[in-house]
């Protein structure tokens, strides 16, 4: 097994750029130039010499060349390591500006500012620095930026930044674009022998159904923009919205990029491979003055840029994802660290019939999910005549007798011991519905006044619309009170977000209020879910694109995001639960038998659900009787270990560590999941996380194999496997 390097090595090519690490005088504000002279201000050293400011919190340094450029570094075991190259480095900030690149500055070392700072992040402190720009073009335009980087006593491994612009010319400008937190990362300052490029990276634009975003490889022509709004539906680059945030990683370290703001911003997180091999990292603003956006300054006026979140970390994307969450819970997004007990319940869909599905088909499959022990059925999309309107589909087979039968069918369920979801696209609305006809302004209109149309063909309900919202919510109060519905599945790709509305019955402040407040409508839904049955599951599913982090507090149940291999799906895994919380429930996306699978979903792989730590679920039209003692089986294992509210561990790389490894902890136990196509016993596996002072029995639980002690201090374990490997680590008590 490919072992994480704890003893960080500091190669020549590094060291000419690393901090001095030794602090000395204390101080209160930055003054002079003197060299080597340290002063602190709480946590913070800093010092002010050769032209360059250095600073160090408890785990970041930082050194500021007066260009404005920033090299950041991870400080541990008494040395610091960087991926971010100085040498001709772009400023942390600039802008485009009347066609011109504006990103010549000169820092003003006079105006530096430290000082101590207390908001919702908490205790701090943060630097203030100014640099005048040079004079460009015939009209001699100059600017000045403003940069604040802040360090916050909560979270060492983070630094937030924020710039403005202002304008010192005699005239009006307009601005392009403007860029912020720039970086060049070069995986030969962590390693001469790799080539630049080399590193691993999550990318959390949505684009499309289940491209890969978890653990993307940066090659030598890395090109993606990582927008993160909808404008142009017929003309999208992806469905817009997912995470905002990007991280690039290696064996040695890793670093994070993430808008730190508590609401969807209009952004971009470019990552791009330069032609020198040096990967380009930033977050970028393309102002447009139809959004109401600034687009012009006047003389002397300024503009400001959202704050973004550095995070420096080992291993994989886990840990900057979870710290990216706790930013956001502490700005008051309540992303839950839970999930209820119920939301746990393993649950069949009847999506095995497809849209086609019967009644009789669902109530012929009701014994079988008795037998294996599942007491959920939920009927998938199909149950309805037009999206929008939201009746019972009066075909033969499904309920020609409208709510009356929808009442009954929930009430036989009921009858026969189980509980049962309804699928359901909120904002949907079919063009042939009788609310398109009869409410039309309740949609989402663009720029042209006609209703915008989903990647669905479907009209949208605008979210920040109140008679829209009031009968979205009235639709809840119908699913789950009037008919018996104990619980709710969301699910489409549009939910990812919403484009700007232009409807002017809607008397927005900005056409982005679509955009930016989409999530209160699933906050919303989520409430009065809660008020009619407490505790109650509501899962939402993306189909195949990262979710959205201001939506995640208004469901309780994630998913792996329709993954198209068992690969994605551990992965994805491991992103919900670095999100959400270890212990929270994260469903696998479903186990389908070999002959019914179609490419999405995952094709009888318990194991891996099991291994990384999954709600398991499924979706079936008809079980061989193999296949059902299969199904029995994991489903028994699933009850019996409750490994998908157990805490997962973040001890492994999913991008360089081999094999894939995954770990969960349950009532005192360690369980492993290891992955790969096939392992020898010549390669021990490593067994990270257990008690160096304790010695454990490691199982096979799967086949019921022992396989031996081993000591914690030294974890090895030697056994060959293919595909997959599922152990339990057991303390010995004496």
């Amino acid at each position: 097994m490919h072992a994480r390097p704890f003893i960080l090595k500091i190669f020549a090519a590094a060291a000419a750029l690393l901090f001095c690490l030794s602090a000395g005088a204390a101080g209160q504000a930055a003054a002079g130039n003197s060299p080597a002279e340290w002063k602190t201000l709480g946590t913070l050293s800093y010092t002010l010499s050769d032209n360059a400011l250095q600073v160090q919190s408890r785990r970041i340094g930082l050194k500021i060349d007066s260009r404005l450029a920033v090299k950041p570094a991870l400080r541990e075991n008494g040395g610091a390591l960087s991926p971010v190259s100085g040498e001709a480095a772009p400023p942390v900030f600039g802008a485009r500006v009347e066609g011109f690149e504006v990103e010549d500055f000169a820092v003003d070392w006079d105006r530096l500012n430290i000082k101590e700072i207390s908001d919702q992040l908490g205790r701090g402190a943060c630097l203030e620095l100014s640099a005048r720009s040079k004079r460009y073009g015939m009209r001699n335009l100059q600017f000045e930026a403003q940069v604040r980087l802040s360090f916050y006593e909560k979270f060492p491994d983070v630094v937030i930044f924020s710039a403005g612009l202002k304008n010192l010319s005699g005239q009006n400008v307009k601005i392009e674009q403007l860029a912020g937190s720039r970086y060049l990362l070069d995986r030969r300052l962590l390693d001469p022998g790799s080539r630049p490029w080399e590193f691993a990276s999550y990318q959390g634009a949505a684009y499309n159904w289940s491209r890969d975003y978890s653990v993307v490889r940066i090659v030598q022509d890395t090109d993606q923009k990582n927008f993160m709004g909808l404008e142009d539906l017929a003309d999208s680059e992806g469905e817009g919205g997912g995470t905002p945030l990007i991280d690039l990683w290696a064996p040695e370290m890793g670093l994070a990029l993430a808008c730190a703001e508590a609401s969807p911003q209009w952004i971009s997180l470019p990552v791009r491979t330069l032609a020198d091999g040096r990967v380009e990292i930033a977050l970028t603003e393309e102002p447009k003055e139809y959004l109401g956006q600034k687009t012009v300054l006047a003389p002397g006026e300024s503009c400001a840029t959202v704050r973004s979140a550095l995070i420096l970390h080992h291993l994989d994307f886990y840990d900057p994802l979870h710290t990216y969450a706790d930013l956001l819970r502490a700005q008051a997004v309540q992303i839950p660290l839970s999930s209820p007990p119920e939301s746990y319940e393993p649950y069949w869909k009847s999506w095995g019939f497809k849209l086609i599905f019967n009644l009789e088909q669902i109530y012929g499959v009701l014994p079988e999910l008795k037998k294996i022990g599942i007491k959920w059925a939920n009927p998938d999309d199909g149950w309805f005549t037009w999206y929008g309107d939201w009746k019972p589909n009066p075909a033969p087979g499904k309920f020609p007798g409208g709510e009356s039968d929808m009442r009954k069918f929930v009430s036989r369920l009921h009858s026969q011991g189980f509980k049962t979801s309804p699928w359901w696209y909120p904002q949907g609305v079919s063009p042939e519905s009788d609310l398109a006809r009869e409410h039309p302004d309740w949609l989402l209109l663009d720029r042209q006044g006609k209703p915008a149309v989903s990647s669905r063909d479907l009209y949208i309900i605008c979210p920040e619309y109140q008679p829209g919202v009031d009968y979205v919510v009235s639709l809840v109060d119908k699913f789950m009170g009037d008919w018996g519905y104990d619980g709710l599945y969301l699910d489409c790709t549009d939910l990812s977000t919403a484009p700007p509305c232009f409807n002017p019955a809607h008397h927005h402040k900005s056409p982005l209020d679509s955009y930016t407040l989409q999530y209160r409508l699933f906050e919303a839904i989520y409430k009065r879910a809660q008020e009619i049955k407490p505790g109650c599951p509501v899962e939402m599913c993306i189909c195949g694109i990262p979710h959205d982090p201001f939506k995640m507090a208004y469901y309780n149940v994630a998913n792996a995001s329709d993954p198209l291999s068992s690969l994605q799906m551990r992965r994805r895994i491991k992103v919900e639960k670095a999100f959400r919380g270890p212990t929270f429930c994260v469903g696998d996306c479903y186990q389908v038998p070999a002959g019914e699978w179609y490419g999405n979903a995952i094709q009888e792989d318990f194991e891996s659900a099991m291994g990384s730590g999954a709600q398991v679920t499924t979706f079936f039209a008809d079980l061989s009787p193999q296949q059902m003692e299969k199904w029995k089986r994991w489903f028994g294992l699933y009850r019996q270990m409750g490994l998908s509210s157990g805490e997962y561990l973040n001890l492994y790389d999913l991008a360089f560590d081999t094999p894939e490894a995954h770990v969960v902890r349950k009532n005192g136990k360690l369980y492993y999941g290891f992955f790969t196509d096939n392992w020898s016993t010549g390669r021990p596996l490593d067994l990270r996380g257990l008690d160096r002072d304790k010695s454990y029995r490691v199982r096979d639980w799967v086949n019921g194999v022992e396989l031996g002690t081993v000591q914690g201090s030294k974890p090895l374990v030697h056994q060959a496997f293919k595909v997959h490997l599922l152990l339990e680590a057991t303390p010995i008590t004496n």
